[in-house]
Formats: structure tokens, C-alpha cells, sequence
């Protein structure tokens, strides 16, 4: 009795508390002060808080966000009692007409804040009194970094920069920042998602775009901060993570009005380049046109500090023409925005390659060696618009189609040994060259076959798109979404293939002139709902439901010309026969083959998050544990095989992540997930496809799901007194049932067999680091470094045709890099050393593996100035050596020296500039590849040396 007494007061005490804590709880009352005409922040505000009988209650001046950054908001926080209550709110400035605006508490729930509607204030009238703006002195010094808060703004007038350089080449300089190949910016370890241009996302679908066409000069700061989404901007919490952006401030002169440039040149090799930018900004909408066109390959200028380093330049010699613009608008309120980018681009490209293949199987190792000339056309298009929409509710739509046609035509000829043929530094090229003109006789007994193939293919490819999504806030502060998202392709290709093959053993030619037509539709669509429940203490739970259903028809008809009489001595490559009927008479039963594939996914999705965002730090955890019930089937046709093929699977696939970070810059990532993926139905279906004469794959009825399990960790920090950031990060990936190509090798006809299987022991594990820092007081001396440690465990199937099952060669991988750079800069003068080194180590248990150690290395100088007469010279010279190559001919050194000229006249208007590439003439291209089958060197044509002269002419028109 006395037990049931205390609970029952235990329960009257925290049901009596509950009121009285809820009588306690306050709410966010927010709002932003801008100016009328500008639309920016205003400073020194007073806003004053009233009740509906104008007796104040509370005033504070405003606060200030992105101050440093391409806008300023201009914003107050009133904490009010949790309660419906009408208010008043009053701003004043000295400068500005006083502004009222009425807002109305009318329900709680369990919102935590409320958006009062924007304070527009005009300016007063007013004339200057007592002022002479002549003793107005502005100094100021050039600080490189700025950190305040969590963010980090690189002033880019601080930046010695060659002439005519584009945004790529600033941000290559900005200490802690890297900018990779494919366009990703990465600062201190940390990926930027979105590009912006004063404070709106700039060529969303393709950061490239703007990285390499908009002139560096007009740029005055840039940023790097955490930016709410629009869509969290709404809902007035972190609904989705923060998005980590790359903010680019104009200059004054820059920021309102027209900017355009141009240029081109021409140099010796009929070398060429051009370029044309222009951009009408206004505070509300953008407009920007672009295009260039260019047979260089290259992206880096002389003295940039981006890599000159082969492997990083384009294969083979193209040339490339795209325009596009970009169009963004916006209403007074920035709750209707709007972005469309629509870009063509033509390439033309000529790629010659040499190249050494090796396959590990269980005896010894055969060699193919390899040259193929390429020559390819084609036209990319693409054109997306995106929509949102803030007010009443959230609506964000993204319309898109994207199209390109290309055609491409190459010459291959190849020799198979079984054993390595190379001797007296006797390169692939030679060797094949001496083969083929011995008019495919043998010269020794390794050889296996040869072969000659040449290749004709065009083929286009359209895919439309539509995503809609639309969010909708609830009174008592919880919300739901609904979305879909729908896509439909076409595509088709025609391709050609005449083979010419001999096989030693048997001293026995194959001819083979192979046609083939393949269009394809598929079309997928999906839909998917949730409803967010927002508790009080910053816990998120969010349940939801998708669907999604998927359709692929393939046809895959092919030909074999040469079975027609007289075929292959009267016709050339690309004809097809004049009748049907005669077609039909070629058509290759065995291997064409005709799907049907659709597959349904039913999704419950469930998503629980933390987010806590104020002043002291900002932390987020969030758990996704979906479960997907998935049903495929497949029709699958092929000569008189007709069969159709099921899958059902149930699949988990929990994920969870933690980040955390404090105001100084340091920050904490941990993740986990998991990713499944289902074997395609295709590759179930056990049939075998002889379309490639030395290269046959069958399929596999007993393939498995496969299972990944992805781990990150990543920490960062800076200390401001030094200028210094630093990041290490360590990544592990373990793969279960992995799905390979098993790989079946006939010695005595060289023939591959390839069939996928599932293996296990396959994973992969990385280290990473990175640090900039200052070296001195002045800021003058920089020093950065990047370097990475990683290991790959690659398991593949190997073994010889009439074994009785697969061997396993298992290799295990390590790549060092380090990259270290220690930069100079004081007034006209810029200078940065730079070194890099990667080490490439691949070792084996298999009899026949011999142990290889490829090394990599470069070293030298960058360095930008300004000579008499305003003369601007910019050179980088560096040494690229490589060792441990198989081929005698790549463990060489070679020296890159580049170097430009320019000088500016009419007050800047006008730019010349001299530019010489590889001016000693060393350049050249290789990669090198090594898996659990086998190992690959590539050896490519590149650009000619040559020197360019360029003319620029820039204009700016500002309003008054």
C-alpha cells in the first residue's frame, strides 16, 4: 500500500510539473532588416519589441551573419513566452525611415521559433554637410586568411596571379584549399557541395563550367562556410545537413552592371584558343553567357601551381568548342528562385596509344602487346532548370534534358605471347610494327596470335528528366514531404568491327566483318513520402514510404557480314547490304539477344537525427535504417532460348553518422554504412557470347548479392595565430561476395574466357593528411602538404582452359603519395617549390608474380613578377622522373619548362601575352594499373610543343 502511495505522488508530481515547465518554455521570435533598394543587411538597427499596446518589452541591435561573405544578413532573436500573443516589432537607424511590422503568435505546438516577415527600410533624404572626401585616407594591408567563426575568407587581391586567369587558378593558390581534376574543391580535408556566386548557387550541374570561364580579376574575397538549405531555411531547423559551400564575392566595380571578356590566340603546331565571358549581375538576377574553344588539353597557366604532370592532361590530342549561359532570378523576397544552365559543347579528339598487358595465371604470365589509333567526334548538350519556391510552402523542382551524339572510328593491332617477348629495350610499339610488317608470319615460337582490328561506331543518347519535392510545414511544428522523380532514355548505337586474326598454333586466319544495331528505352520512376516529427530537445524522428519501378527493353541485333559471298572483298568498312533480306541472311542467331527487364522497389524508410546549432558548437547525429523489398524479373531471347528470370530480395541497409565542430575550426566526422548490391539478371542467364573472337564471357546462375561495409573518420582544426589548418582522415572498406570476371586463358589460342562470380578478401584501407600553415610573422612564407597512405587487397579468378576449377591470385597493393609545397610571396613577387612523389608497390604469393616497385616523382619551381615597363612573367620548370616500369623506355627523366609573357595596356583593357608550352620539348603521357588479374601500362600521344600569342580585351559597365 505504501509502495502504490509514493507512485501514485511521483506520478502527480511530474504531471503537475509538466504545465509548470511549459509555462517556463520560451520561443525564438526571428526576423532580418534590409535595405529597400539594395536588398542587403543594414548595421547599427535598434529593433525594439512591442506588445499590442505598444509598451515595449524587449530591443537589442541586430546581428549580423555573412558579414565577411558575399551578402550580410542583417538579423535579431527575441526569446518570448511560449504562448499565442500578438507583437509589434520597430527598427530604427539614424539613416533610415523608421519601419513597423505586426506579427501574430497564433499557435505553439512544438515549434521552437517563429519568421517574422523581413523589415524593408528606405533611406532618408539627406544632403552631405562639413565633408571633404578628399581627406578621407583608406589603408589597408593585404591579409591573405581571415578565420571568423566557422568560416574562412581568402582575400584575393593578396594573390599574385598570372594574366588572364581564370577562378581555377585563384583557388589553386588559396593555402589549405585542393582542387582535383574532375572540379571537386576540397578545404582542409572538407568537400565543397555547392559553388556560389554572392551568395547563390553558380552552375550547379557543373562547377567546372564556372571554374574555368569566369575571369579571376572581378573576384574580391573567397569564402568557405556551412549554409543552410533552403529547404531547412523553411521548416526553421536543420531538417537536412548543412550544405558546405564556396562563396565568390565581386568586387565593387564587379558586384552591379555588365562584366565581358575576351580572348584568343594562335601558336605554332596550329595550335588555338578562345574565350568569351559575360555577365549581367543585378542584387535580384544573373545572367551569364560563356563559351571557349581550344586544341591545348590543358588547363594550368604558366606559374599556376596546378600540375603540368602527364598523366593529369587529357589522352591523345582533342579539340574542344562549348557555349553555354546561366541564367538566375529571383523575387524581392527571395522566396521564388530560379536557376537554368544550358550548355553544347563539340569535341573532336585523335588518341594513339601503345600498350603492355600482362595476366598473372597460375604457371607463368602471357604478355599482349598492343597499339591502337583513335579518332572520335561528338556533341554534348544539356539543359536544366531549377525551381524553388519558399512561401506558402516549400516546392523545389529540377527539369532537365541532356543529349549527345559521338562517333569514333580505330585501327588496333595486337600480338599475344606466352611469355614476356621484350628484349634490348625493345618498346610495344617496335615490336608491333616489325610483326605486322613480316605480314603476320611468326618470328619466334612465344607468339600466340595477332590480330588487326578496325572499328567504326556512332550512337546517340537522350534522357529527360523531372524531380518535384515539396515540403509543408505544420502548425504544432512537425512537417511532411512528398516527392517523385522520373527519368526516360533512348539510346542506340551501330557499330562496325572487322577483325583480321591469326592463330599460330594452327597457323589459321579468321575473318570476321561484324555489324550490329542496339537501341535501347528504359524509363524509371519513383515516388516517396515522410512525415517529421520535431521534438522539443532537437531529436527528429522521420518515417516515410517509396516506390519506385524501373523498364529496360535492349535489342541487340548482329551481323556477320563476311557469310554473305564476296562480302569482305568488295565492301569496306560501314556498309551494310542493300536489301533486307540479305541482311537477314547475316544475322548472327547465336549471339544477338533481346530483354525486357522491370523491376519494383517497396521502401520503409526511417530516419532519427540530432541537431544542435548554436553558438558554441554544432553537432549532428543521424541513424537511416531503411528496409527495401525488391522484385526483378527479366525476359531474356537468344536464337531458340526463351526464358525468363526472378529475383526477390529483402535487403537492410543501415547507416549512421556523428559530425561535430566548434566555431574555431575544429571538426569531427565518424561514419558507417553499408551498401548491397543485386547481381544484374543479365549476367544469370547461362549463355555464352562469341561476339568478340579472343574475348568470350557466360553468364552465371549463381551469382550473389554482393555487401559492402563503408567506415570513415576524418578530424580537422586550425590555429589562427599561424594561419594553419590541418585534417587527417582514415577510410576502410570491406567487400563480401564482391561480383568479378573470372578469367579462363587458353594458352595455345589465346582466347579469354570471362564469367562474373562472386569472391571474398577483397577490401581496402587509406590514411590521409594535410597541412598549410605560415612560416613567418609577415605571413610571407607559406608550407603545405598532402599526403596518403593506401592499401587494396585484390582477389580475383584466374586459371588455364581445362582446369578443373579457378585459382585465386591474390595481390596486395600499397600507394604512398606525398605532396609538399613551400610558396613566397612579397609584393610583385611570387615563388612557390614543389615536390611530389607517389610509390606503387604490388606484391603477390603466386610462383610467378615478381615483386614490382614503380616510383614516381617530381620537383621544381613555380614563379609569377612584374619586370619594367609592367612587363608580367610567369614560369614553372620541373622535373618528372619515373622508375620500376617494365619498359626501359619509361624509367627516364624529362624536363617541363613552361613560360609566359603579357603586358597590359589601355588602363588594363587590353592584355597580350606570349605562352610557351614544353618549351624543351619532354612532354609525354603514361599510366600504369595493377589488379588481382593482371598489370597494364599505357603509353599516349600528347599536345606538341609550342608558343601562342594571345590578345584579351576586358569592359565593365556599372550603373550610376
Amino acid at each position: 500500500m505504501e509502495k502504490t502511495r509514493r507512485t501514485l505522488l511521483i506520478v502527480l508530481i511530474l504531471l503537475a510539473a509538466i504545465p509548470m515547465q511549459s509555462n517556463n518554455r520560451t520561443i525564438l521570435l526571428c526576423g532580418h532588416v534590409k535595405d529597400a533598394f539594395t536588398n542587403g543587411g543594414i548595421k547599427n538597427v535598434k529593433i525594439t519589441l512591442l506588445d499590442e499596446n505598444k509598451v515595449p518589452v524587449d530591443s537589442q541591435t541586430v546581428q549580423y551573419y555573412n558579414e565577411d561573405k558575399s551578402y550580410m544578413d542583417s538579423y535579431y532573436k527575441f526569446s518570448i513566452p511560449a504562448e499565442p500573443k500578438k507583437y509589434i516589432i520597430k527598427a530604427e537607424h539614424p539613416d533610415y525611415e523608421t519601419c513597423y511590422i505586426k506579427y501574430d503568435v497564433k499557435y505553439v505546438g512544438r515549434n521552437e521559433s517563429f519568421e517574422a516577415p523581413f523589415h524593408y527600410m528606405k533611406h532618408k533624404i539627406k544632403t552631405l554637410q562639413g565633408k571633404d572626401l578628399k581627406d578621407v585616407v583608406v589603408k589597408a594591408t593585404r591579409v591573405k586568411i581571415v578565420f571568423k567563426n566557422d568560416t574562412v575568407v581568402y582575400n584575393a587581391d593578396a594573390f599574385n596571379l598570372p594574366n588572364g586567369s581564370m577562378l581555377d587558378e585563384l583557388i589553386r593558390q588559396l593555402p589549405g584549399v585542393k582542387l582535383t581534376d574532375s572540379g571537386e574543391i576540397y578545404l582542409n580535408g572538407k568537400k565543397v557541395d555547392n559553388l556560389m556566386l554572392q551568395g547563390e548557387i553558380f552552375f550547379k550541374k557543373d562547377k567546372q563550367l564556372a571554374l574555368k570561364n569566369f575571369p579571376a580579376y572581378t573576384v574580391k574575397n573567397v569564402s568557405f562556410y556551412d549554409k543552410m538549405t533552403d529547404r531547412s531555411k523553411y521548416l526553421g531547423y536543420n531538417n537536412e545537413r548543412k550544405e558546405f559551400v564556396m562563396d565568390v564575392k565581386l568586387k565593387k566595380e564587379y558586384s552591379k552592371g555588365y562584366i565581358a571578356n575576351a580572348e584568343g590566340g594562335y601558336g605554332t603546331h596550329n595550335r588555338y584558343t578562345g574565350r568569351l565571358f559575360g555577365l549581367r549581375y543585378t542584387p535580384h538576377s544573373r545572367f551569364t553567357l560563356f563559351g571557349n574553344f581550344n586544341n591545348l588539353n590543358q588547363e594550368c597557366s604558366p606559374g599556376s601551381d596546378g600540375e603540368w604532370n602527364p598523366r593529369s592532361l587529357y589522352d591523345g590530342v582533342s579539340s574542344i568548342k562549348t557555349v553555354g549561359m546561366y541564367v538566375f532570378s529571383a523575387n524581392k523576397e527571395e522566396t521564388v528562385k530560379n536557376d537554368l544552365t544550358a550548355s553544347v559543347k563539340w569535341d573532336n579528339s585523335e588518341n594513339n596509344t601503345r600498350t603492355v598487358a600482362s595476366t598473372f595465371l597460375p604457371t607463368n604470365e602471357n604478355y599482349v602487346a598492343s597499339s591502337q589509333n583513335v579518332r572520335g567526334h561528338g556533341i554534348y548538350s544539356l539543359i536544366d532548370n531549377e525551381l524553388t519556391i519558399s512561401k506558402p510552402f516549400y516546392i523545389s523542382s529540377s527539369t532537365g534534358w541532356m543529349y549527345y551524339n559521338c562517333g569514333s572510328w580505330y585501327t588496333q593491332r595486337s600480338v599475344t605471347y606466352n611469355k614476356s617477348p621484350f628484349h634490348d629495350n625493345e618498346g610495344a610499339e617496335s615490336l608491333i610494327d616489325r610483326i605486322f610488317k613480316s605480314e603476320l608470319q611468326p618470328i619466334d615460337t612465344t607468339m600466340v596470335n595477332s590480330m588487326q582490328k578496325d572499328f567504326d561506331t556512332h550512337g546517340y543518347y537522350s534522357s529527360l528528366w523531372q524531380v518535384l519535392g515539396t515540403s509543408k510545414k505544420l502548425p504544432w511544428g512537425d512537417s511532411f514531404d512528398v516527392n517523385m522523380d522520373a527519368t526516360y532514355t533512348k539510346e542506340k548505337s551501330t557499330v562496325f568491327n572487322n577483325y583480321q586474326i591469326r592463330y599460330m598454333d594452327q597457323n589459321h586466319d579468321d575473318l570476321q566483318n561484324q555489324y550490329s544495331k542496339e537501341p535501347t528505352t528504359h524509363f524509371r520512376y519513383k515516388a516517396w513520402g515522410s512525415y517529421n516529427i520535431h521534438l522539443l530537445n532537437k531529436w527528429n524522428i522521420a518515417m516515410g514510404y517509396e516506390y519506385e519501378q524501373r523498364y529496360r527493353h535492349e535489342i541487340h541485333d548482329k551481323y556477320r557480314l563476311d557469310w554473305l559471298d564476296g562480302w569482305s572483298k568488295s565492301h569496306h568498312i560501314g556498309d551494310i547490304p542493300s536489301t533486307r533480306d540479305s541482311l537477314l541472311a547475316a544475322l548472327d542467331y547465336g549471339n544477338s539477344n533481346y530483354t525486357w527487364y522491370h523491376a519494383r522497389e517497396h521502401s520503409g524508410l526511417f530516419h532519427v537525427f540530432y541537431d544542435k546549432d548554436d553558438k558554441e558548437s554544432k553537432m549532428r547525429f543521424d541513424l537511416n535504417m531503411n528496409i527495401i523489398n525488391k522484385y526483378e524479373k527479366l525476359r531474356y531471347q537468344k536464337a531458340s532460348l526463351d526464358t525468363m528470370a526472378f529475383n526477390r530480395n529483402w535487403l537492410f541497409t543501415p547507416s549512421v553518422s556523428f559530425n561535430y565542430s566548434t566555431p574555431k575550426g575544429m571538426g569531427l566526422d565518424m561514419s558507417y554504412g553499408t551498401e548491397i548490391n543485386t547481381p544484374e539478371l543479365a549476367k544469370k542467364i547461362n549463355v555464352t557470347d562469341t561476339t568478340d573472337p579472343l574475348a568470350r564471357y557466360r553468364g552465371n546462375n549463381d551469382l550473389k548479392n554482393s555487401l559492402s561495409h563503408v567506415f570513415h573518420l576524418g578530424f580537422r582544426n586550425r590555429i589562427a595565430s599561424i594561419q594553419a589548418q590541418y585534417n587527417i582522415a582514415a577510410d576502410f572498406r570491406i567487400d563480401r561476395n564482391l561480383i568479378g570476371n573470372a578469367v579462363t586463358y587458353n594458352q595455345s589460342s589465346g582466347v579469354y574466357t570471362y564469367q562474373p562470380r562472386n569472391i571474398n578478401g577483397n577490401w581496402t584501407g587509406s590514411v590521409s593528411n594535410g597541412f598549410s600553415m605560415a612560416l613567418d610573422k609577415d605571413r610571407l612564407w607559406n608550407l603545405e602538404n598532402n599526403a596518403s597512405f593506401n592499401f587494396n587487397r585484390n582477389v580475383d579468378f584466374v586459371t588455364l582452359a581445362g582446369s578443373a576449377d579457378y585459382q585465386i591470385s591474390k595481390v596486395n597493393n600499397i600507394y604512398v603519395t606525398d605532396g609538399l609545397k613551400l610558396t613566397m610571396q612579397k609584393n610583385k613577387f611570387r615563388g612557390a617549390l614543389i615536390g611530389n612523389m607517389e610509390w606503387h608497390n604490388s606484391v603477390s604469393l603466386s610462383d610467378n608474380f615478381s615483386t614490382m616497385n614503380v616510383f614516381d616523382f617530381n620537383y621544381g619551381m613555380t614563379a609569377t613578377y612584374v619586370l619594367p615597363l609592367n612587363i608580367g612573367i610567369s614560369t614553372d620548370l620541373k622535373m618528372y622522373s619515373r622508375r620500376g616500369y617494365s619498359e626501359s623506355v619509361a624509367n627516364n627523366n624529362y624536363l617541363i619548362w613552361n613560360m609566359s609573357l603579357s603586358r597590359s595596356f589601355i588602363k588594363n583593357k587590353l592584355d597580350l601575352r606570349v605562352t610557351g608550352y614544353d618549351l624543351l620539348q619532354k612532354i609525354s603521357n603514361h599510366s600504369f594499373v595493377v589488379n588481382g588479374q593482371g598489370r597494364t601500362e599505357t603509353f599516349y600521344n600528347s599536345i606538341p610543343s609550342y608558343v601562342m600569342l594571345t590578345i584579351g580585351y576586358k569592359i565593365s559597365v556599372n550603373p550610376r
